[in-house]
């Protein structure tokens, strides 16, 4: 276990002393620039919301901020300390990804991981390091959030998403009340659920009780587990987590169904992480973008090799292969699992079944929904090559905004941004993990940016002009600047 104190662990208080002077550093001379907005009432609104205080939302926000874009808010449905999935749904012991890839700093290195980890534990620490443990990348997090003071509102709700082209009308719920707030921009980091949400087999689970199953995206109580037999159906990363996460709780054996004869090894996005394809993808031909995602996401996923390792080292641990569930159903007290292979029965079971990619699910957007510019309205592919899924997703601008199927009849989705699953046909791989976070969050400010500077340069050349009218000091020689 490690130590707080270390080899050149100087400590979170040296680190944020750092940050604080390598933002003074770094301060230039520039000032907030957004001119101000109000409502039809004449109340100021929001310049950016962004709903989601998780890993995209934070990265955002002090890109924003970093930016000097200031009149920001991010909301979240969690308490606080809950933001994200770190403390939920997802259940490996340390980060899938390499531990040196950044992302959310903007050019400010106290920022990053590895200062706050070196800070805490040390150099050496740093260097023996294989991978970030998930709790400690939380924590991170919670670091981040407070040490660059990101404006959060926790235990908030958004239950709809209206306006017109001048604002975004978000209605939010907290404590069982609701209040609408006004926004110019409004970001949806949301993830994958906000991208759909959970894919469940309904011929698998329809005559389950509620009780007896859950997907690997719930916030699962694993006590329930102690001394039981556990079946999950898939073999991606998350079904292996959960077998291990089940053992590790007590149960009596974790069993994980893959479908195919063997694992999946190749992983389709490995040659594709470098910073043209990541930075760039957006700018691709439309029949290449769809060529490229097509395939990654008809190409299974292998599950880290250090996972299935772990999970194999259990002795309360099965791996079945060719065994795709063919029926479920209870038998007496028992879950009843059918397979090519023969009958087993378990006493709970969990789905590692992915997730859907269909943004008019979300109820909060169900008054866009119907307007939206899909990629098959704009798309035809190649023969051969449909894939429903895909053509169902939005397709969305340079800003991840997304589009009116027919002009005119609904301006306001033009100021709304999705940062989720179901924008990767039109921006990339890029959600998920951190490797192509940080060319993301960049093309959000930059975008966000150009957008809110376009939309006020009336009023910003008026006040240009209009200093320029200014009085002489007394005495003055020369610029006062």
């Amino acid at each position: 276990m490690m130590n707080e104190v270390g080899d050149g662990a100087h400590g979170l208080d040296w680190l944020e002393n750092q940050v604080y002077r390598e933002l003074d550093i770094f301060r230039h001379s520039y000032q907030p620039w957004v001119q101000p907005a109000a409502d039809m009432d004449g109340k100021p609104v929001v310049d950016v919301l962004i709903v989601g205080g998780g890993l995209y939302g934070m990265g955002l926000a002090w890109g924003l901020l970093r930016s000097k874009v200031t009149n920001i808010l991010v909301v979240d449905q969690t308490p606080p300390g809950q933001e994200g999935i770190w403390l939920t749904s997802a259940r490996m012991k340390t980060l899938r990804t390499a531990k040196h890839l950044t992302g959310i700093e903007f050019g400010i290195p106290s920022l990053s991981v590895q200062a706050y980890w070196e800070a805490k534990f040390g150099r050496a620490a740093w260097a023996e390091l294989p991978r970030i443990p998930r709790l400690e990348w939380f924590r991170y997090l919670e670091w981040f959030r407070r040490v660059l003071e990101i404006p959060v509102r926790n235990n908030t709700e958004v239950v709809a998403i209206d306006g017109d082209a001048d604002l975004v009308r978000v209605t939010v719920r907290q404590d069982g009340r609701e209040e609408t707030l006004f926004t110019r921009r409004l970001v949806l980091a949301t993830g994958l659920l906000g991208s759909g949400g959970a894919h469940v087999p309904a011929e698998t689970v329809k005559t389950l009780p509620a009780d007896r199953w859950a997907h690997s995206a719930d916030d699962i109580d694993f006590t329930r587990c102690r001394d039981a037999d556990v079946g999950v159906l898939g073999a991606g990363a998350s079904a292996f987590d959960n077998a291990i996460t089940a053992i590790e709780n007590g149960a009596a054996s974790a069993s994980v169904f893959c479908r195919r004869p063997e694992l999946p090894w190749l992983s389709a996005k490995k040659g594709l992480e470098n910073a043209g394809f990541m930075r760039h993808f957006a700018s691709l031909p439309d029949t290449y973008r769809w060529q490229f995602i097509k395939t990654i996401v008809e190409t299974p996923i292998p599950p880290p090799r250090h996972t299935v390792e772990r999970a194999l080292s259990y002795a309360n641990f099965q791996l079945c292969l060719g065994s795709p569930w063919t029926a479920c159903r209870m038998d007496a007290d028992k879950v009843l699992v059918i397979t090519p292979d023969g009958e087993h029965r378990f006493d709970f079971v969990i789905l590692g079944t992915g997730f859907d990619m269909d943004i008019a699910r979300r109820p909060e957007m169900a008054a866009l929904a119907p307007h939206m510019l899909l990629w098959r309205d704009r798309f035809t592919p190649p023969e051969g090559e449909d894939n429903e899924m895909l053509l169902d997703q939005p397709y969305l601008g340079d800003g991840c905004e997304f589009q009116e199927r027919v002009p005119g009849s609904c301006p306001v989705l033009g100021r709304v941004s999705l940062l989720g699953a179901a924008a990767t046909l039109s921006i990339g791989p890029l959600f998920g993990g951190l490797n192509g976070l940080k060319f993301l969050l960049e093309r959000m400010v930059e975008q966000t940016c150009r957008g809110l500077i376009l939309e006020t340069l009336d009023v910003f050349y008026d006040d240009f002009r209009e200093r320029l009218q200014a009085p002489k000091p007394p005495g003055a020689l020369g610029s006062t600047d």
